[in-house]
């Protein structure tokens, strides 16, 4: 996978939170942590992508039965930006 996959899923991750944002702060910050991401990604700093997607996998980690897809997602994304670092 490249990391133009990459950039899919985070998309494909935001708009998956979107519908939730009426559910407060928790949302609204995952939304912008996805944001910082795609940046961090598009500028070409795989490594910082690298380890802000470690972080993130560890904060979703524990809603895994609430949010499987977006939990698959960015540990997909995790491991492209590993292999691309």
């Amino acid at each position: 996978m490249s990391l133009e996959d990459a950039l899919k899923l985070i998309d494909e991750s935001r708009k998956f939170l979107e519908p939730y944002k009426i559910y407060g702060k928790m949302i609204t910050d995952g939304i912008a942590q996805l944001d910082n991401l795609e940046k961090l990604v598009k500028e070409g700093k795989i490594s910082e992508a690298y380890t802000m997607s470690w972080s993130m996998c560890d904060q979703i980690a524990q809603y895994r039965a609430f949010v499987p897809p977006l939990v698959d997602n960015l540990e997909k994304v995790r491991r492209i930006l590993k292999d691309a670092s």
